[in-house]
């Protein structure tokens, strides 16, 4: 049974947004079972009967919807933050491949479908769209199957907001694209070059964080090319996985909004998870990190598989 849809409200004091959710506590807590069996997985192929009824999916084969035979698979959410704006991107019917293991075609297929599921949801009155994968133990995933989830919004989140806002004063003071001068003043931070680069952010709010974003200045995710973006993405992965082996990691996408009024540029952002968020981060919203950005760079860069 779909769970309800969350409460979105806001803190005056703060400013802060929240997604009070309480159904999405019935989740799976990503266990077997007491007994040692595991449970079936519902983002398997042959378990469609299990999640909601599907809203897209690739079918190389064809066939109808919710029976074996795709790819790339997309549902509601069981227990979704926001009712019909919460939704699951599976990305292969086998369980155990994460992104980086599809090769580069494969990926190429699950980027076009992050783009139709963002262009599906800010089309249809969403403000806005954060696309999120949680890899690994610790990272939040309920599911072992891997997959990403799209949240759609009808406010502009607020961490999303303040990059606006600072696109925008750096656009009024420098008359150029922060992210731009961002790539352009990477230097031994820089990880990947070509049309999609991958930087060590100077001020990282995690360690060993990685983001992603193209070459040349584009505002709008769904008018990304795919080709250049899979291969970069790949690799970025390995080259992150291969450097913190185990741990888990975070990312997400920011987009720009339905109402773009100013500047922007995407960029998608890696972040492993190798150390807790203690009551100073929490309680100042300053980070405190350990990872020196340009050894971490320096890492991924010698981790990075050939292209």
């Amino acid at each position: 049974m779909t769970g309800a849809g969350g409460d979105l409200r806001r803190n005056p004091v703060s400013g802060k947004l929240a997604i009070i959710a309480p159904a999405r506590a019935q989740r799976p807590a990503g266990e077997g079972r007491r007994d040692g069996a595991e449970p079936p997985c519902p983002f398997c192929s042959g378990n469609e009967a299990m999640t909601p009824p599907e809203v897209d999916a690739v079918r190389p084969g064809g066939g109808g919807p919710d029976t074996p035979g795709w790819t790339i698979r997309v549902v509601p959410n069981k227990f979704p933050a926001l009712e019909g704006r919460h939704e699951v991107i599976v990305h292969s019917p086998d369980h155990a491949p994460e992104l980086e293991a599809l090769g580069d075609e494969r990926l190429t297929e699950v980027v076009r479908m992050w783009q139709r599921r963002i262009d599906a949801q800010l089309s249809s009155g969403a403000a806005a769209a954060t696309l999120i994968g949680n890899l690994g133990a610790g990272s939040g995933a309920s599911l072992e199957h891997p997959h990403e989830q799209l949240f759609a919004t009808p406010v502009v989140p607020s961490l999303l907001l303040d990059e606006l806002l600072e696109s925008e004063r750096h656009r009024n003071r420098y008359g150029t694209c922060v992210v731009c001068d961002q790539l352009a003043d990477a230097g031994d931070r820089r990880v990947l070059e070509g049309p999609v680069a991958a930087w060590v952010p100077d001020a990282s709010r995690f360690n060993g964080e990685l983001w992603l974003a193209p070459a040349e200045h584009q505002a709008d995710f769904r008018e990304a090319e795919a080709l250049s973006l899979a291969p970069a993405l790949r690799r970025a992965l390995l080259a992150v996985k291969a450097t913190v082996p185990g741990a888990p990691l975070n990312f997400w996408l920011h987009t720009a909004p339905a109402d773009l009024r100013g500047p922007f540029h995407w960029h998608l952002e890696i972040a492993p998870r190798t150390s807790t968020l203690a009551g100073f981060e929490l309680g100042s919203d300053i980070a405190l990190v350990t990872r020196d950005p340009v050894a971490a760079a320096a890492d991924y860069r010698a981790a990075l598989p050939p292209t």
